[in-house]
């Protein structure tokens, strides 16, 4: 089972960690609402994100073979969606009021678990896992289990220190760097749409 498990604790650390729109999301969260505010929606980010290993595992990587318009439509739609957050934060959503208060709320736990069916990296994820890593045969449940249990426990240090980023990028930018700061993330949301078209 560690033949197993090694790598794809390695590919799940690799994806979780490296930029996306998930972890694009989550620096500007923790730049607007800190760390704290922020964990309702990386536990939504963990908990949509396991939906998608368990309905890989049970062949949804089937479903876009068959039908690749599906895929290139998700893909189409979460592109938009990122870019449509990115104007958001970059100008802010109250007719470019300069308060830096472009985002009103903190993304929730349910924006957290539907992100992930517009986010095209976490398809990319979920399928590749599942399809790659478990074992054939008899063991293939098991170690899909625990493929699934290491990103349960991996995920979440992940993508927490983008929100801790964030976090950081908000003390150094402070007063009057602020709307600068809105410029900087809204560009970095806008560039993670590179990793979903790659």
């Amino acid at each position: 089972m560690d033949s197993v498990l090694i790598p794809a604790v390695v590919f799940i650390i690799t994806m979780t960690a490296t930029p996306g729109p998930n972890n694009m999301l989550l620096t500007v969260s923790g730049a607007k609402f800190g760390y704290r505010r922020s964990l309702p929606f990386i536990l939504g980010i963990v908990i949509g994100e396991v939906s998608q290993l368990i309905l890989s595992a049970l062949g949804l990587g089937v479903l876009f073979i068959h039908f690749p318009l599906a895929q290139l439509l998700l893909k189409m739609a979460g592109s938009l969606y990122l870019i449509y957050l990115a104007a958001k934060i970059a100008f802010g959503g109250k007719g470019g009021k300069d308060s830096g208060d472009d985002i009103e709320k903190p993304m929730t736990l349910i924006h957290g678990i539907f992100f992930q069916y517009l986010n095209p990296k976490a398809y990319v994820f979920a399928l590749t896992v599942m399809s790659v890593y478990p074992l054939q045969g008899e063991l293939y449940l098991r170690s899909a289990l625990l493929i699934i249990i290491s990103f349960v426990l991996i995920c979440p240090m992940s993508v927490s220190l983008w929100a801790g980023f964030g976090t950081l990028l908000k003390k150094m930018m402070a007063g009057r760097h602020a709307r600068n700061l809105n410029f900087v993330l809204g560009a970095m949301t806008a560039l993670s749409v590179v990793f979903i078209l790659m």
